[in-house]
């Protein structure tokens, strides 16, 4: 990724905060410009309108999310290990949440982004289906002939759409509950695949009862 200047680091972030506060549809470049305190001109010298922008901001959290889905886990076996490394992929899903609540409008209005967009799908079901093949493999999860990758699928799915059920379902909520919730509902689709007996119903029943921070 190239250098950029400390001008439009600024502008990166302060259209990443009010996208994802405000909701990127509400926020146009004047308002950016009127945030940070600077002119509009000033502003498109540096990035061409705001689907510029959004292009930018893409390419950070395109960075960072293949970062955090090819990091191996330090103890793939380990359901804490687990429940840690899920957090932190939602952690990184939150922080670029307007790019989650507006997909579908974001992609037919910025189609470059389709094809980045699909292949960080692949690579969420690439990481479920690895990390689900390791505990299979090492025998704690037992799977009939294609669930395994059905349950990839299923899990990359919740990862993308998660934002949009739970703001549909409940409303909005504190960052840490939304997390919380979409981890445990990850982790409940592990479940039934499953050896009991080993550990992993007791987590669960903490996690859902709030005892795990």
């Amino acid at each position: 990724m190239a250098t950029r200047s400390k001008t439009k680091d600024k502008i990166l972030a302060t259209a990443l905060e009010l996208f994802n506060n405000e909701g990127e549809a509400q926020v146009s470049a004047v308002d950016i410009a009127s945030v940070m305190g600077i002119s509009p001109g000033n502003l498109y010298y540096h990035y061409k309108g705001k689907d510029e922008i959004i292009v930018a901001l893409f390419e950070d959290f395109d960075a960072e999310i293949r970062q955090v889905l090819t990091a191996p886990l330090k103890d793939p076996l380990a359901i804490a290990d687990n429940w840690v490394y899920l957090y932190i992929i939602f952690e990184e899903i939150f922080d670029f949440r307007f790019f989650y609540r507006n997909q579908g409008e974001l992609l037919q209005r910025i189609p470059e982004l389709r094809g980045p967009f699909s292949r960080i799908l692949a690579l969420k079901e690439r990481t479920a289906f690895s990390l689900l093949s390791t505990l299979d493999d090492s025998g704690h999860l037992e799977f009939d002939e294609g669930e395994k990758g059905a349950l990839a699928g299923r899990l990359a799915q919740h990862f993308t759409f998660w934002l949009q059920y739970h703001d549909l379902r409940y409303g909005t909520a504190p960052e840490k509950r939304l997390i919380d919730q979409g981890v445990f509902m990850t982790l409940i689709q592990i479940t039934p695949y499953w050896h009991h007996g080993e550990g992993y119903a007791e987590l669960l029943s903490e996690f859902a009862n709030g005892k795990i921070d």
